[in-house]
């Protein structure tokens, strides 16, 4: 017999990836990999556990219970680590909140955050940086980004204080926003 607190969060996620807007079924196994105690702003520490499932169909992934109960698939994903993993999903929960409460505006004319970030980038080495998505959270302004370095293709995400940048070829370049683990990784 599984303990309490162990098998609630079991059934949370096979519940939620039961939905109709998710799978639609319940899945074949779910089981419970670590919990992580991350430190969300205007939340304070929160229990993320890591969840393993795999559905009648045969697909597998991982997912999580916390603040907010989601699973990331897609390509690339699955290479992914555990711990990387958690922090795109904890920028994800927070980003995603925040954009729902209003606290995050992605619609603004860049200020000089953006021009700080580009200069950031290029004394970095980086080369044909292009900004794709903009954020501003606060004063801060945080910009996801594309670029070259020594002919291999990046992208990432930043502020002119730190950045985040990934190659053609890591897990993290192709599977999930950049700004989720930037985010993620100001949390750690």
């Amino acid at each position: 017999m599984l303990p309490f607190g162990k098998s609630k969060i079991i059934k949370e996620l096979a519940d939620w990836l039961a939905h109709p807007s998710e799978f639609g079924v319940a899945p074949k196994k779910v089981t419970l990999k670590k919990t992580y105690r991350v430190n969300f702003p205007g939340w304070g520490p929160q229990k993320v556990h890591l969840l393993e499932y795999e559905m009648p169909d045969g697909t597998r992934g991982r997912g999580f219970v916390g603040p907010l109960t989601w699973s990331f698939l897609g390509e690339g994903v699955d290479a992914v680590g555990d711990d990387r993993l958690v922090l795109a999903y904890a920028g994800w929960a927070w980003l995603t909140a925040s954009l729902q409460r209003g606290l995050v505006q992605t619609a603004f004319a860049p200020g000089p955050g953006r021009a700080a970030l580009l200069e950031t980038l290029q004394r970095a080495g980086l080369e044909d940086v292009e900004t794709t998505d903009a954020y501003r959270i606060g004063d801060s302004e945080v910009y996801e980004f594309r670029a070259w370095r020594d002919g291999v293709a990046v992208r990432g995400a930043g502020s002119g204080e730190s950045s985040i940048v990934f190659e053609a070829g890591d897990p993290e370049y192709a599977s999930l926003p950049a700004v989720y683990f930037y985010l993620g990784a100001q949390m750690a």
